[in-house]
């Protein structure tokens, strides 16, 4: 039998068929969301026996297991979320931006209520407030879309005013949002799109960089963050 993953956890994968069954690993490489799986049950436990062929794999790298890690696959566009506040970096969102390939990307500025969002050129961006239901109809796809971005730049509030969660977010000195995102997670819409979330991602890694220019990065971000 086949599905689709939705969620990926470090005790186990879940993946939609009729309903949405809880699996383990059993194939050489660790599932993404959105990754079409066979499947294998055995009494009465699922089995990921092996990863479909893929349109495209969104991935970071990282620098200390000398791997790539995976954030969702077969994905038609991405929203780089930051926020318009001392959060907002251009060298971050360009990072963030070369993970993407040849998928279409959109820059999304959250928090506009109380900052000012700067232009980004060359890319196509939108500024929200993702409280703001009139707002976040501006977010515009079809098919998937998956959402990548620091900890508390508002990605769980998005989803939470898009689909009518209730998703955990809080915040910290007024302005910075403190994410409680844990898992990478993929949510259904009405009109049939999907979008996924994913944790916050402090260190965006790529591949080739050399050791003493990442090590150089990794230092800024624990003083910046401290």
């Amino acid at each position: 039998m086949t599905g689709v993953v939705v969620s990926v956890h470090k005790t186990g994968i879940e993946v939609k068929l009729d309903e949405v069954v809880f699996c383990l690993n059993k194939c050489s490489e660790l599932p993404v969301v959105n990754d079409n799986v066979l499947l294998e049950k055995r009494e009465d436990k699922y089995f990921v026996m092996e990863v479909l062929p893929r349109r495209n794999l969104i991935a970071r790298y990282d620098f200390y297991k000398e791997r790539h890690q995976g954030f969702a696959a077969n994905i038609d566009t991405v929203f780089v979320v930051t926020s318009a506040t001392k959060e907002f970096s251009m060298n971050r969102i360009r990072r963030f931006l070369a993970l993407c390939g040849d998928v279409r990307k959109v820059v999304v500025v959250t928090k506009v209520d109380i900052g000012s969002a700067p232009k980004i050129p060359g890319v196509e961006q939108v500024n929200i407030n993702a409280l703001n239901p009139n707002d976040v109809t501006k977010l515009k796809w079809k098919g998937t879309a998956l959402m990548m971005g620091s900890s508390g730049v508002g990605k769980s509030t998005i989803l939470n005013t898009l689909c009518g969660l209730n998703l955990k977010t809080r915040e910290v000195s007024g302005d910075k949002g403190k994410h409680t995102t844990s898992a990478r997670t993929m949510y259904f819409l009405d009109d049939g799109r999907r979008i996924i979330d994913t944790p916050g991602v402090r260190i965006v890694g790529v591949e080739g960089e050399n050791t003493e220019t990442r090590r150089a990065r990794v230092r800024k971000n624990r003083l910046t963050s401290s």
